[in-house]
């Protein structure tokens, strides 16, 4: 770590106060601990009660999720709990939830911390969901929720809450001994059943608590372990394109040689361009690689959590708290595609069969196409380990001081076995969408399960591994009198970002010659029923040849990498932080009424240092190192007046900033030879910086209930956004990247002739830089209620309900105007619930808009965008005796599937890329405390 120098205007704004405060909300939440140790937290309506009275009594625009019991979240993940706030939707890896999008701010827009520093927090995914999470987007899906008590989510900016979150800030937090006095212990256990994988998984957890020594010692353990088996299946075409579109190839026969069924309109997919009349059909669209998928993933999770406190004194306390997970994925991956992709020049269209709109051919027969079979296996391994030490000191009666260090490490590892087995000559092939228009019927016109027929295409083997590591100091001073407070404080923050990219060792690997049945396998030998959970039409095929991954790798002599420092992607990021604040609450009276007033300022110097290496031109390398700086001021404003009783407006005015990925920063140059695909990272990217207003009312009209309406403004002053340019020939010093691949090499086993040319012109060159600004705005509706009016029995339901709108068109790279990346423009949830002391459930139901994934497009596309899902879940839970409970869970009842689409050339058409779905999960437990 590089020695810091502190700014003395740092310092002397964060000591510039001779009086310090303790803020409305950190005595909020004191008087809500309190209440912990009067009333046993027990069941979802009391989370419900807990969480409203946390809104209520904070000085921002907050929500919160409480645990029902210790150990015991309302929901079975971090992201799936968060869902459930107003404006909160989230992506799913495997049909668990990954990733959170706020107010229609994607996951790089928003911080997460857990116990009071920010952390990492990395896993794999599939390419159509990120891949290896190098950025700041945290990973939700790497923590068992079980190990945690609360959620709360700022959604407004408070001085003492850090910057970085431009739409929101998430603090995760652990239970202490503190929390609950006395001894507790807790057990649970389920069994899950997943509908498509067809088999019985364990989650289990412990927890054991207790207080020492009058309560001035405390400890609490806790273990969370589980298994999860994971099928998802379905169809995918890797998006739509045309020959005029793939490098302004042509068919290989003439439209006057195909049956042509319908009217091509050229025009509407390239208007105001010139157009071949005689080869109209160059202009309509096929999927690029229509392919039957499975997707099968293993994954096992273990989470720890150790506290201990002590309090010496009444005006002294301390705390260690750890915090370790250890997630590993096994996912195999099984897909069979006919290429039209950068092959159109073979093929021939035999009968064709157009759309409505004469643009896309939704069915067809070709000549002259050779399918290839891919089998990826993703082995990975991802390991967090946080340690906080914290120290409160009651200096006086009205004045305290609070001190925190924490660390905390997340390291990825991943190997990628990825076998093609390719057809050895083209032949007949044919696609119809009529039946249904996201999963095709298809048809080979030779026996796609004989060995004989295929040849090894290069493989693609590679080891990469992903170390993050966050150190975090803060220091905050507080004085208080009787309506109103102080507090000022420091902050210093070192992030850190090591990604290495490993090889295959030289010499290794060797081809294994012909494709034979030892090597491969049948896919309904190693899937049962494929195709069964997604209701295919009778001609999409079940079955196909795939590779055996244990006997493939033994032929090939995979498994040994050399970490290869000459790669772009082998790179160190360093980001460290100073900052200071001070705030102030004040409560007073305006009309009569309570009103309080936040307000505070934020001052915070960012130096990014980023190392690794560059192409000298000439098929070298050279080290290079870049460092930037910057310093921000970041006022915030808060209003919170009860203007009539139990009804409040709420005021929010605050400038904030949201940091660029920490790997998007690095020099790195990302190749897809078979695509044609550049993707070049950018170290002189600057943070986006936003002015935002909140205001809201909220009517607290009954125990437990909550009508509230909030508007929201963001000026966001510049986005990072990504421009790519199609149909380029490649610059010099990444024309010698790209040629120094191994699948450019005839010598080498990994050797694939289907690649695109490095002195091809019709390479995609993507990068990111600092676009246009945008206004986002939007608003949100919430209703909450217990229907206690209602007769009898039925006075134990109640209900909760968000609705969020939100609207906002940026300009990206290449000119295109369009919606924000991850903006769904409405979104809702609705879930009603029923309790008593003996039983109780819940339904809940969430919904968004469809939303785009990728505004740069790739293969002519404008945009790439997801179909809103709509998924309903549910809970319940019987009390056996006053410590033994049985519950039952339900995860996407209705079986919900995942649909990806492509918009086309003009960005107005939603042609499928990815169909799929992985069933519902049943989970039986029991559940003990005593």
């Amino acid at each position: 770590m590089k020695n810091y120098t502190i700014k003395p205007l740092v310092l002397a704004m964060a000591f510039a106060s001779p009086a310090f405060a303790q803020e409305a909300a950190q005595e909020a939440e004191q008087q809500d601990s309190q209440v912990l140790e009067e009333v046993a937290v027990t069941g979802f309506r009391q989370s419900l009660e807990r969480a409203l009275d946390t809104k209520r009594m904070s000085a921002n625009n907050t929500d919160s999720i409480i645990a029902e019991e210790i150990g015991k979240m309302p929901d079975l993940n971090l992201a799936e709990s968060l869902q459930r706030v107003p404006g909160v939707a989230i992506s799913r890896e495997g049909g668990e939830g990954r990733n959170i999008t706020v107010r229609g701010l994607g996951p790089g827009f928003s911080r997460t911390t857990l116990n009071g520093m920010e952390v990492p927090a990395s896993t794999g995914g599939l390419d159509s969901s990120g891949g290896v999470n190098r950025g700041r987007d945290f990973d939700f899906n790497v923590f068992a929720s079980e190990l945690f008590n609360r959620i709360t989510i700022h959604k407004s900016p408070v001085a003492s809450v850090e910057e970085g979150g431009l739409a929101s800030t998430v603090e995760l937090s652990t239970p202490h001994a503190f929390d609950n006095p006395g001894q507790q212990v807790a057990f649970s256990g389920n069994l899950v059943a997943d509908s498509f994988a067809g088999e019985t998984n364990p989650r289990l957890t412990g927890m054991y608590s207790n207080t020492f020594m009058e309560d001035k010692v405390g400890v609490l353990f806790s273990a969370a372990y589980s298994e999860r088996s994971v099928r998802q299946e379905g169809f995918g075409s890797v998006r739509w394109t045309g020959p005029a579109s793939n490098g302004g190839r042509s068919w290989a026969n003439t439209d006057a040689d195909t049956v042509i069924n319908g009217t091509p309109n050229p025009g509407a997919n390239y208007p105001g361009e010139a157009i071949d009349q005689s080869q109209q059909l160059d202009y309509m669209w096929t999927p690029r690689l229509p392919r039957m998928d499975s997707f099968n993933r293993e994954q096992e999770r273990l989470g720890l959590t150790g506290s201990v406190q002590f309090r010496p004194t009444d005006n002294m306390e301390f705390a260690l708290d750890v915090l370790s997970s250890n997630l590993k994925a096994d996912v195999t991956s099984y897909n069979y595609f006919a290429q039209f992709r950068n092959s159109y020049g073979n093929i021939s269209p035999s009968e064709v069969t157009l759309d409505d709109s004469g643009r896309y051919i939704v069915a067809g027969t070709f000549d002259n196409v050779t399918p290839r079979s891919e089998s990826r296996g993703q082995f990975s391994e991802s390991d967090f380990t946080q340690t906080v030490l914290t120290g409160k000191f009651d200096l006086a009666d009205n004045m305290q001081l609070n001190l925190m260090y924490g660390n905390a490490i997340s390291e990825h590892i991943e190997e990628q076995y990825r076998y093609n087995i390719t057809a050895a000559e083209g032949h007949e092939f044919s696609y119809s969408f009529l039946k249904d228009s996201d999963i095709p019927e298809m048809s080979y016109g030779f026996d796609i399960l004989d060995p004989s027929n295929y040849v090894w295409s290069g493989p693609t083997l590679r080891h990469e591994e992903v170390r993050r590591q966050n150190d975090t100091f803060r220091a905050d001073f507080t004085i208080e009198d009787d309506n109103s407070n102080i507090k000022t404080g420091l902050i210093w923050n070192s992030r850190e970002v090591d990604s290495e990219f490993w090889n295959p060792t030289e010499g290794s690997i060797t081809q294994p010659g012909s494709v034979t049945a030892a090597l491969t396998a049948n896919l309904a030998d190693i899937i049962d029923g494929y195709g069964s959970g997604i209701d295919a039409p009778s001609g999409f095929p079940r079955n196909w040849l795939v590779a055996d991954f244990n006997r493939a790798n033994a032929a090939w002599g995979a498994g040994q990498f050399t970490l290869d420092e000459d790669n772009s992607n082998t790179y160190n990021i360093t980001e460290e932080t100073l900052g200071g604040y001070i705030e102030t609450n004040v409560n007073t009276e305006l009309l009569g009424r309570p009103l309080t007033f936040n307000a505070g300022l934020r001052l915070v110097d960012t130096t990014v240092n980023s190392k690794g290496v560059t192409s000298d031109g000439q098929g070298g390398f050279v080290p290079t190192e870049l460092e930037d700086s910057y310093t921000e001021w970041l006022p915030s404003t808060n209003v919170l007046w009860e203007f009539q009783d139990d009804l409040y407006l709420r005021v929010g005015l605050a400038r904030n900033l949201s940091r660029p990925g920490l790997g998007s920063m690095a020099g790195t140059v990302s190749v897809t030879p078979i695509n044609g695909n550049v993707s070049v990272g950018n170290p002189g990217l600057e943070p986006i910086r936003a002015n935002s207003a909140d205001i809201g009312l909220e009517w607290y009209f009954g125990e437990e209930s909550l009508l509230a309406f909030t508007v929201f403004h963001k000026q966001i002053e510049s986005f990072i956004t990504g421009t790519t340019l199609t149909g380029q020939e490649l610059p010099s010093d990444i024309r010698a990247i790209v040629a120094a691949r191994p699948e450019y090499d005839v010598n080498s086993p990994l050797y694939d002739a289907s690649v695109l040319s490095p002195n091809s012109d019709d390479w995609n060159i993507t990068t990111s830089e600092n676009g246009e600004g945008a206004d986002l705005d939007g608003y949100e509706l919430s209703y909450q209620q217990p229907l206690r009016f209602l007769p009898g029995w039925a006075s134990n339901f109640g209900v909760l309900a968000n609705f969020t709108h939100v609207k906002s068109e940026a300009e990206f790279g290449n000119g295109i105007v369009g919606s924000l990346e991850g903006l769904s423009e409405n979104s809702y949830n609705l879930g009603l619930y029923y309790e008593t002391d003996l039983f109780g459930g819940r339904l809940m139901v969430n919904g968004r808009d469809d939303y785009i994934t990728d505004q740069t497009g790739s293969d002519g596309n404008t945009a790439h965008a997801t179909t809103g899902p709509t998924r309903l879940d549910m809970s319940a839970f019987y009390n056996v005796t006053d410590y033994m409970k049985v519950t039952l869970e339900a995860i996407n009842l209705t079986n919900e599937t995942e649909r990806l689409y492509t918009t086309g050339p003009v960005g107005d058409l939603d042609m499928v890329r990815e169909y799929n779905s992985t069933g519902r999960e049943v989970l039986l437990g029991l559940r003990v405390n005593f």
